[in-house]
Order: structure tokens, then C-alpha cells, then sequence
């Protein structure tokens, strides 16, 4: 079930990758920021960015640390790899999944790994932006931020998170912090630095 977690942790960060890229702004309306979301994860032709995230879980007087790099490279290349408190990656090559120091994901363990890497490379185009079968997404000016909301609507993700919230720099329009509530009552805070896009990354891959 960790392993789990960092994937979809992974999944909603890259689906907040591209909309670092939209003009926020003006008169647009939702619709419009949806389809610009849409353009920027289209013309993005690869990422790097560091991670720390803190998850804090009922019942547990101290929260969980963790760190770590995340790697995207077009059309159909991913990598998640945490190196806090303990090393673990997951790397997508189209069809082939691997995990761990390289073995390939197999049974019932690799069918999920692999459904979970394809609706990662769906965040990757825009596409899951408009898929309102598994979220349903406003986004809205707060003035100190932009805020953009997220509900699941699929059974699996809503067995996992009640809520998703993003928070963007209003003057740079990247994204600051991620908040993710569980199902289950705890929550998940990400804070994203060293952001890189379009850059030569694949003998870091």
C-alpha cells in the first residue's frame, strides 16, 4: 500500500506539472485554463524536481518525512525516485515497468503498477484534466494564491483521498504546495523545489 502511495503521490504532482505553464489570468473562464493546462502539458518535453513531503497519519504523534526527485521525458518516460527515509523507484519506459533496483513489475502487483503508469502518462498530455470520471477539478483566485481543487470521482481514488488541493505563486505561477487529505483521515503536504523543464535529463533517467 506505500508503494502504492508514492505512485499516486507521483501521479497528482505530475497532473500539477502542467499547469505551471497556464496564463492564468483576465476574464478566462474555467474551461479555457482547463484547455490552456491541456497545451502547456503538451508542449512540455521534459521535467525534473525535488520533493520533500510530509505525511501525517491519525493515531501517530510524529509525521512522516520523505524526499526525493521525480523525472519526466516525452512522450512515454517517467521516474519517481525517493531517496528519504529509504531509496525506492519506480520507472515507466512505455509498456515496460520496472521497480525497485530495476525488476520488472510482474503479476498481480505489475497489472496495478502498469494502470497506475498509464493514467501518469495521461496526466503527462492534459488529458486527465478532462476526464471528469476520475476527478472533478475548479480553480479559483484567492488573491494570496491560485487554488485548484480536485475531487476524486473514481471508486479507487476515492478510496484513497476526499480531497486534493494545489497552490500556485501568483507572481511566478509555479506551484508552491500540495495538500492532499485521505479517505482515512490523514493528509499529505508536498512542497516542490528546483523545478526544471525542457532540459537534458536522460543519463539522470
Amino acid at each position: 500500500m506505500k508503494r502504492l502511495y508514492f505512485i499516486v503521490t507521483g501521479l497528482v504532482l505530475l497532473l500539477a506539472v502542467g499547469v505551471w505553464a497556464v496564463p492564468f489570468g483576465g476574464q478566462q473562464t474555467e474551461n479555457e485554463m482547463i484547455e490552456s493546462i491541456a497545451k502547456a502539458c503538451s508542449d512540455m518535453r521534459s521535467m525534473k524536481c525535488d520533493i520533500s513531503q510530509t505525511r501525517t497519519v491519525p493515531l501517530m504523534d510524529e509525521p512522516q518525512k520523505s524526499s526525493g526527485t521525480m523525472i519526466y521525458i516525452q512522450p512515454s518516460r517517467f521516474c519517481l525516485d525517493y531517496k528519504e527515509p529509504f531509496e525506492w523507484k519506480l520507472k515507466v519506459d512505455g509498456d515496460n515497468v520496472t521497480v525497485g533496483s530495476g525488476q520488472e513489475a510482474a503479476g498481480d502487483a505489475g497489472r496495478l503498477y502498469k494502470g497506475m503508469s498509464g493514467m501518469i502518462l495521461g496526466c503527462m498530455s492534459g488529458q486527465m484534466l478532462k476526464d471528469n470520471r476520475t476527478f472533478s477539478v475548479s480553480v479559483t483566485d484567492t488573491g494570496a494564491e491560485w487554488k485548484a481543487v480536485m475531487i476524486p470521482q473514481r471508486r479507487d481514488m476515492k478510496k484513497m483521498f476526499s480531497r486534493i488541493e494545489l497552490g500556485f505563486d501568483p507572481d511566478t505561477r509555479l506551484l508552491k504546495r500540495l495538500l492532499m487529505e485521505e479517505a482515512g483521515g490523514g493528509s499529505t503536504e508536498i512542497l516542490i523545489s528546483n523545478v526544471k523543464l525542457n532540459g537534458e535529463y536522460e543519463a539522470e533517467w
